[in-house]
Protein backbone atom coordinates (compact mmCIF):
# COMPACT_ATOMS: atom_id res chain seq x y z
CA UNK A 1 0.00 0.00 0.00
CA UNK A 2 2.88 2.20 0.88
CA UNK A 3 4.41 2.15 -2.69
CA UNK A 4 1.15 2.52 -4.05
CA UNK A 5 1.05 5.76 -2.07
CA UNK A 6 3.93 7.26 -4.32
CA UNK A 7 1.86 7.13 -7.37
CA UNK A 8 -1.02 8.11 -5.68
CA UNK A 9 0.68 11.29 -4.40
CA UNK A 10 1.96 11.95 -8.32
CA UNK A 11 -1.43 11.79 -9.60
CA UNK A 12 -3.00 14.20 -6.77
CA UNK A 13 -0.53 16.59 -7.74
CA UNK A 14 -0.53 16.23 -11.52
CA UNK A 15 -3.11 19.17 -12.08
CA UNK A 16 -0.70 21.22 -10.98
CA UNK A 17 1.16 23.29 -13.39
CA UNK A 18 4.48 22.46 -14.57
CA UNK A 19 6.05 25.82 -13.55
CA UNK A 20 4.28 25.46 -10.29
CA UNK A 21 5.22 22.05 -9.35
CA UNK A 22 8.75 22.42 -8.45
CA UNK A 23 8.12 25.24 -5.69
CA UNK A 24 4.59 23.09 -5.05
CA UNK A 25 6.94 19.81 -3.94
CA UNK A 26 9.36 21.91 -2.00
CA UNK A 27 6.47 22.92 0.61
CA UNK A 28 5.74 19.25 1.41
CA UNK A 29 9.81 19.12 1.80
CA UNK A 30 10.65 17.20 -1.97
CA UNK A 31 14.24 18.24 -3.22
CA UNK A 32 14.42 20.95 -5.45
CA UNK A 33 14.39 20.62 -9.39
CA UNK A 34 13.77 22.92 -12.47
CA UNK A 35 10.44 23.56 -14.30
CA UNK A 36 12.09 22.15 -17.22
CA UNK A 37 12.49 19.04 -15.55
CA UNK A 38 8.71 19.33 -14.37
CA UNK A 39 7.88 20.31 -18.04
CA UNK A 40 9.43 16.47 -19.42
CA UNK A 41 7.65 14.72 -17.50
CA UNK A 42 5.39 15.42 -14.48
CA UNK A 43 5.00 12.36 -12.93
CA UNK A 44 8.36 11.35 -13.06
CA UNK A 45 9.18 14.15 -11.25
CA UNK A 46 7.49 13.74 -8.36
CA UNK A 47 8.02 9.82 -8.20
CA UNK A 48 11.83 10.60 -8.39
CA UNK A 49 11.82 12.75 -5.40
CA UNK A 50 9.50 9.93 -3.20
CA UNK A 51 11.21 7.06 -3.97
CA UNK A 52 14.36 7.68 -1.91
CA UNK A 53 12.40 8.39 0.82
CA UNK A 54 10.88 5.76 3.77
CA UNK A 55 7.75 4.81 3.86
CA UNK A 56 6.99 6.79 6.71
CA UNK A 57 8.13 10.04 5.30
CA UNK A 58 5.77 9.08 1.96
CA UNK A 59 2.89 8.48 4.56
CA UNK A 60 3.23 12.37 6.13
CA UNK A 61 3.58 13.45 2.36
CA UNK A 62 0.49 12.20 1.63
CA UNK A 63 -1.61 13.47 4.69
CA UNK A 64 0.10 17.24 3.83
CA UNK A 65 -0.94 17.04 0.37
CA UNK A 66 -4.54 15.94 0.74
CA UNK A 67 -5.43 18.95 3.03
CA UNK A 68 -3.99 21.36 -0.30
CA UNK A 69 -5.36 18.61 -3.04
CA UNK A 70 -8.01 16.06 -1.98
CA UNK A 71 -7.70 13.78 -4.59
CA UNK A 72 -10.38 11.14 -3.21
CA UNK A 73 -8.21 7.97 -4.27
CA UNK A 74 -4.94 9.57 -2.27
CA UNK A 75 -7.32 10.46 0.79
CA UNK A 76 -9.08 6.92 0.92
CA UNK A 77 -5.17 4.90 1.12
CA UNK A 78 -4.25 7.39 3.66
CA UNK A 79 -7.67 6.57 5.75
CA UNK A 80 -6.87 3.00 5.43
CA UNK A 81 -2.66 3.66 6.50
CA UNK A 82 -3.76 5.77 9.82
CA UNK A 83 -3.01 3.89 12.92
CA UNK A 84 -6.31 4.62 13.99
CA UNK A 85 -7.68 3.90 11.63
CA UNK A 86 -11.20 2.95 11.47
CA UNK A 87 -13.01 2.08 8.42
CA UNK A 88 -16.49 0.91 6.87
CA UNK A 89 -15.39 -2.90 5.50
CA UNK A 90 -16.09 -3.59 1.78
CA UNK A 91 -18.69 -6.11 2.99
CA UNK A 92 -20.37 -2.99 4.17
CA UNK A 93 -20.56 -1.54 1.26
CA UNK A 94 -21.71 -3.76 -0.80
CA UNK A 95 -24.46 -4.34 1.52
CA UNK A 96 -24.91 -0.05 1.39
CA UNK A 97 -25.59 0.43 -1.87
CA UNK A 98 -29.02 -2.01 -2.40
CA UNK A 99 -30.08 0.10 0.90
CA UNK A 100 -30.37 3.13 -1.61
CA UNK A 101 -32.58 0.85 -3.68
CA UNK A 102 -36.44 1.82 -3.76
CA UNK A 103 -36.45 5.41 -3.22
CA UNK A 104 -35.35 8.48 -5.67
CA UNK A 105 -31.83 8.42 -4.99
CA UNK A 106 -31.57 12.28 -4.95
CA UNK A 107 -34.94 12.97 -3.58
CA UNK A 108 -36.92 15.50 -5.13
CA UNK A 109 -33.96 16.95 -7.22
CA UNK A 110 -31.96 16.57 -9.82
CA UNK A 111 -30.31 13.37 -10.13
CA UNK A 112 -27.79 14.55 -12.27
CA UNK A 113 -26.70 17.64 -9.53
CA UNK A 114 -27.07 15.74 -6.70
CA UNK A 115 -24.65 13.06 -8.28
CA UNK A 116 -22.26 16.13 -9.53
CA UNK A 117 -21.62 17.09 -6.04
CA UNK A 118 -20.19 14.16 -4.94
CA UNK A 119 -18.73 12.18 -8.47
CA UNK A 120 -16.04 14.26 -9.74
CA UNK A 121 -15.88 11.28 -12.13
CA UNK A 122 -19.52 11.77 -13.62
CA UNK A 123 -18.05 13.56 -16.73
CA UNK A 124 -15.40 11.64 -17.24
CA UNK A 125 -15.52 9.89 -20.58
CA UNK A 126 -18.71 6.79 -21.00
CA UNK A 127 -17.34 3.45 -20.07
CA UNK A 128 -19.73 1.91 -22.78
CA UNK A 129 -20.32 4.77 -25.66
CA UNK A 130 -17.85 6.36 -27.42
CA UNK A 131 -18.28 10.74 -27.60
CA UNK A 132 -20.31 10.31 -24.29
CA UNK A 133 -19.89 11.03 -20.53
CA UNK A 134 -20.47 8.88 -17.29
CA UNK A 135 -23.42 11.52 -16.79
CA UNK A 136 -24.68 10.60 -20.20
CA UNK A 137 -24.87 7.23 -18.91
CA UNK A 138 -26.87 7.64 -16.39
CA UNK A 139 -29.17 9.59 -17.47
CA UNK A 140 -29.70 7.34 -20.96
CA UNK A 141 -30.41 4.44 -18.05
CA UNK A 142 -32.06 5.78 -14.73
CA UNK A 143 -33.53 8.89 -16.44
CA UNK A 144 -35.17 8.53 -19.57
CA UNK A 145 -35.38 4.48 -18.62
CA UNK A 146 -35.65 2.77 -15.52
CA UNK A 147 -33.00 0.15 -17.00
CA UNK A 148 -30.38 0.55 -14.05
CA UNK A 149 -31.11 0.32 -9.79
CA UNK A 150 -29.63 3.22 -7.28
CA UNK A 151 -27.03 0.73 -6.32
CA UNK A 152 -26.24 -0.67 -9.99
CA UNK A 153 -25.54 3.94 -10.43
CA UNK A 154 -23.60 3.79 -7.16
CA UNK A 155 -21.31 0.52 -8.09
CA UNK A 156 -20.52 2.88 -11.59
CA UNK A 157 -19.76 5.58 -9.89
CA UNK A 158 -17.07 3.42 -7.98
CA UNK A 159 -18.86 3.91 -4.29
CA UNK A 160 -16.88 0.55 -3.33
CA UNK A 161 -13.72 2.28 -3.66
CA UNK A 162 -14.89 6.24 -2.63
CA UNK A 163 -13.05 7.35 0.49
CA UNK A 164 -14.56 7.22 3.65
CA UNK A 165 -14.59 10.67 4.00
CA UNK A 166 -16.73 10.97 0.51
CA UNK A 167 -18.58 8.30 1.49
CA UNK A 168 -20.21 9.64 4.68
CA UNK A 169 -20.62 12.87 3.09
CA UNK A 170 -22.45 11.21 0.31
CA UNK A 171 -24.82 9.34 3.02
CA UNK A 172 -25.38 12.84 4.96
CA UNK A 173 -26.38 14.44 2.00
CA UNK A 174 -28.75 12.08 1.23
CA UNK A 175 -30.46 12.10 3.84
CA UNK A 176 -30.92 16.05 4.05
CA UNK A 177 -33.87 17.79 4.42
CA UNK A 178 -33.49 19.58 1.20
CA UNK A 179 -34.36 16.35 -0.62
CA UNK A 180 -37.10 14.70 1.61
CA UNK A 181 -39.46 14.71 3.85
CA UNK A 182 -38.89 13.81 7.62
CA UNK A 183 -40.57 10.31 7.37
CA UNK A 184 -38.60 9.91 3.91
CA UNK A 185 -35.41 10.99 6.11
CA UNK A 186 -36.46 8.79 8.82
CA UNK A 187 -36.91 5.40 6.56
CA UNK A 188 -33.63 5.68 4.54
CA UNK A 189 -31.57 6.04 8.27
CA UNK A 190 -33.71 3.06 9.43
CA UNK A 191 -32.26 0.91 6.27
CA UNK A 192 -28.53 2.80 6.79
CA UNK A 193 -27.83 2.28 10.62
CA UNK A 194 -27.88 -1.26 10.93
CA UNK A 195 -25.15 -1.81 8.23
CA UNK A 196 -23.18 1.15 9.64
CA UNK A 197 -23.89 0.09 13.07
CA UNK A 198 -21.48 -3.30 12.78
CA UNK A 199 -18.54 -0.86 11.64
CA UNK A 200 -19.05 1.45 14.75
CA UNK A 201 -21.07 3.85 12.79
CA UNK A 202 -24.61 5.94 12.95
CA UNK A 203 -26.59 8.27 11.74
CA UNK A 204 -27.64 10.75 14.08
CA UNK A 205 -29.95 13.80 14.15
CA UNK A 206 -26.69 16.80 14.78
CA UNK A 207 -29.19 19.59 13.87
CA UNK A 208 -31.90 21.25 12.65
CA UNK A 209 -32.40 23.14 9.49
CA UNK A 210 -36.17 25.62 9.95
CA UNK A 211 -36.98 22.45 12.16
CA UNK A 212 -36.35 19.81 9.79
CA UNK A 213 -33.43 17.20 11.43
CA UNK A 214 -30.03 16.74 9.69
CA UNK A 215 -27.89 13.85 10.05
CA UNK A 216 -24.36 13.02 10.32
CA UNK A 217 -22.37 9.90 10.13
CA UNK A 218 -20.98 9.45 13.53
CA UNK A 219 -18.53 6.61 15.72
CA UNK A 220 -20.27 4.81 18.03
CA UNK A 221 -18.15 1.47 19.22
CA UNK A 222 -15.78 -0.40 17.51
CA UNK A 223 -18.19 -3.38 17.10
CA UNK A 224 -21.05 -1.09 16.18
CA UNK A 225 -22.94 -3.20 18.30
CA UNK A 226 -22.87 -3.54 22.16
CA UNK A 227 -22.52 -7.24 23.59
CA UNK A 228 -25.35 -6.85 25.04
CA UNK A 229 -27.42 -6.08 21.91
CA UNK A 230 -26.35 -9.27 20.06
CA UNK A 231 -27.41 -11.24 23.23
CA UNK A 232 -30.41 -10.09 23.18
CA UNK A 233 -31.26 -10.32 19.61
CA UNK A 234 -30.21 -13.87 19.83
CA UNK A 235 -33.00 -14.64 22.48
CA UNK A 236 -35.84 -11.99 20.97
CA UNK A 237 -35.22 -13.56 17.09
CA UNK A 238 -36.16 -16.99 18.66
CA UNK A 239 -38.80 -16.18 20.67
CA UNK A 240 -40.31 -14.48 17.47
CA UNK A 241 -38.83 -12.77 14.36
CA UNK A 242 -41.86 -11.10 12.79
CA UNK A 243 -43.28 -9.38 16.00
CA UNK A 244 -40.71 -9.29 19.03
CA UNK A 245 -37.46 -8.97 17.39
CA UNK A 246 -38.86 -6.67 14.60
CA UNK A 247 -39.81 -4.42 17.52
CA UNK A 248 -36.53 -4.56 19.23
CA UNK A 249 -34.78 -3.96 15.44
CA UNK A 250 -36.61 -0.91 15.31
CA UNK A 251 -35.47 0.95 18.93
CA UNK A 252 -31.90 -0.28 17.89
CA UNK A 253 -32.23 1.76 14.86
CA UNK A 254 -33.43 4.68 16.68
CA UNK A 255 -31.34 5.33 19.65
CA UNK A 256 -29.08 7.53 18.20
CA UNK A 257 -30.96 8.63 14.96
CA UNK A 258 -34.21 9.75 16.82
CA UNK A 259 -34.53 9.40 20.81
CA UNK A 260 -38.35 9.54 21.26
CA UNK A 261 -39.01 7.12 18.36
CA UNK A 262 -37.03 4.58 19.97
CA UNK A 263 -38.26 5.06 23.41
CA UNK A 264 -41.79 4.31 21.92
CA UNK A 265 -40.47 1.30 20.08
CA UNK A 266 -39.07 -0.15 23.38
CA UNK A 267 -42.24 0.34 25.06
CA UNK A 268 -44.05 -1.28 21.98
CA UNK A 269 -41.56 -4.39 22.22
CA UNK A 270 -42.45 -4.74 26.29
CA UNK A 271 -46.38 -4.75 24.82
CA UNK A 272 -45.54 -7.08 22.23
CA UNK A 273 -43.77 -9.82 24.27
CA UNK A 274 -46.15 -9.12 27.36
CA UNK A 275 -49.36 -10.01 24.83
CA UNK A 276 -47.28 -12.71 23.12
CA UNK A 277 -46.89 -14.71 26.63
CA UNK A 278 -50.33 -14.05 27.35
CA UNK A 279 -51.85 -15.59 24.13
CA UNK A 280 -49.23 -18.74 24.65
CA UNK A 281 -50.33 -19.01 28.15
CA UNK A 282 -53.91 -19.17 27.34
CA UNK A 283 -54.63 -15.50 29.49
CA UNK A 284 -56.90 -13.22 27.90
CA UNK A 285 -56.15 -9.08 28.05
CA UNK A 286 -58.30 -5.81 27.19
CA UNK A 287 -57.79 -3.59 24.59
CA UNK A 288 -57.18 -0.70 26.80
CA UNK A 289 -54.44 -2.51 28.70
CA UNK A 290 -51.34 0.09 29.31
CA UNK A 291 -47.93 -1.37 29.63
CA UNK A 292 -47.81 -1.99 33.75
CA UNK A 293 -51.17 -3.87 33.33
CA UNK A 294 -49.73 -6.19 30.38
CA UNK A 295 -46.34 -7.10 32.72
CA UNK A 296 -48.23 -7.66 35.70
CA UNK A 297 -50.36 -10.31 33.92
CA UNK A 298 -47.98 -11.62 31.98
CA UNK A 299 -45.70 -11.72 35.17
CA UNK A 300 -48.28 -13.69 37.28
CA UNK A 301 -48.49 -16.38 34.21
CA UNK A 302 -44.72 -16.54 34.70
CA UNK A 303 -44.60 -16.73 38.44
CA UNK A 304 -42.86 -13.44 38.56
CA UNK A 305 -45.42 -11.50 40.53
CA UNK A 306 -43.39 -9.94 43.89
CA UNK A 307 -46.79 -11.00 45.67
CA UNK A 308 -46.06 -15.01 44.78
CA UNK A 309 -42.93 -14.91 46.48
CA UNK A 310 -42.09 -14.75 49.88
CA UNK A 311 -38.06 -14.98 49.87
CA UNK A 312 -37.54 -10.89 50.70
CA UNK A 313 -34.21 -10.65 47.86
CA UNK A 314 -36.48 -12.18 44.84
CA UNK A 315 -39.53 -9.93 46.03
CA UNK A 316 -36.98 -6.94 46.00
CA UNK A 317 -35.56 -7.78 42.53
CA UNK A 318 -39.10 -8.82 41.03
CA UNK A 319 -40.55 -5.60 41.93
CA UNK A 320 -37.72 -3.41 40.88
CA UNK A 321 -38.35 -5.10 37.25
CA UNK A 322 -41.94 -4.03 37.86
CA UNK A 323 -41.17 -0.33 38.57
CA UNK A 324 -38.37 -0.28 35.49
CA UNK A 325 -41.71 -1.38 33.11
CA UNK A 326 -43.42 1.22 34.90
CA UNK A 327 -40.85 4.30 34.62
CA UNK A 328 -40.14 2.89 31.20
CA UNK A 329 -44.21 3.45 30.36
CA UNK A 330 -44.42 6.93 31.84
CA UNK A 331 -41.41 7.78 29.84
CA UNK A 332 -42.72 7.32 26.52
CA UNK A 333 -46.08 8.72 27.56
CA UNK A 334 -44.42 11.70 28.16
CA UNK A 335 -41.39 11.92 26.04
CA UNK A 336 -41.99 9.42 23.59
CA UNK A 337 -43.30 10.39 20.13
CA UNK A 338 -46.78 8.54 20.44
CA UNK A 339 -48.25 11.52 21.67
CA UNK A 340 -48.12 15.24 21.27
CA UNK A 341 -45.40 17.58 23.50
CA UNK A 342 -46.35 20.96 25.32
CA UNK A 343 -44.41 23.94 24.56
CA UNK A 344 -42.18 22.91 27.70
CA UNK A 345 -41.03 19.93 26.42
CA UNK A 346 -37.84 18.28 27.46
CA UNK A 347 -36.06 16.35 24.53
CA UNK A 348 -34.48 13.17 25.22
CA UNK A 349 -30.64 12.50 24.21
CA UNK A 350 -29.79 9.75 22.11
CA UNK A 351 -28.68 8.19 25.42
CA UNK A 352 -31.56 8.48 27.24
CA UNK A 353 -32.82 5.93 24.27
CA UNK A 354 -29.85 4.14 24.60
CA UNK A 355 -30.76 3.70 28.49
CA UNK A 356 -34.75 3.02 27.83
CA UNK A 357 -33.76 0.34 25.01
CA UNK A 358 -30.97 -1.30 26.87
CA UNK A 359 -33.76 -1.95 30.18
CA UNK A 360 -36.26 -2.38 27.53
CA UNK A 361 -34.63 -5.35 25.98
CA UNK A 362 -33.44 -6.77 29.21
CA UNK A 363 -36.89 -6.97 30.95
CA UNK A 364 -37.98 -8.52 27.48
CA UNK A 365 -34.91 -10.96 27.42
CA UNK A 366 -35.38 -12.39 30.87
CA UNK A 367 -39.56 -12.68 30.38
CA UNK A 368 -39.05 -14.76 26.72
CA UNK A 369 -36.33 -16.65 28.72
CA UNK A 370 -38.25 -17.26 31.79
CA UNK A 371 -41.49 -18.47 29.53
CA UNK A 372 -39.10 -20.98 26.95
CA UNK A 373 -37.80 -22.82 29.97
CA UNK A 374 -41.42 -22.95 31.59
CA UNK A 375 -43.83 -23.15 28.88
CA UNK A 376 -45.95 -26.42 28.35
CA UNK A 377 -44.89 -28.63 25.80
CA UNK A 378 -47.69 -27.75 23.01
CA UNK A 379 -48.62 -23.64 24.30
CA UNK A 380 -47.01 -21.94 21.15
CA UNK A 381 -49.32 -24.59 19.24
Amino acid sequence: MKSQLRHLIAEALYPTKSYNLPSVCERYGLATGSSDEAFSSKTRYVMSRLEGLSDEKVFEIAKAVIQEFPDDKLVAAVEKLRADGHLVSDISRRHLMPAFNGIPLAGSLSLIEFLREHCPELDQASSYYAFQSRADDIVRHAVRNDDWSNSEILEYLGFLVWSQTRLFSFIESCVHPIRRTEAEQLTLVENINPILRRDGFNLVKSAAISGYPTYTVAETTRSGTSPADQLISKSLISFDEAGVHQAWEKALERRGSDPEGAVTAAKTLLETVCKHIIDDAGGSYGDNDDLPKLYHTAAEHLNLAPSQHTEPLFKTILGNCHSVVGTLAGLCNKLGDAHGQGKKQVRLLPRHAELAVNLAGSVATFLVSTWNARKPPDASK
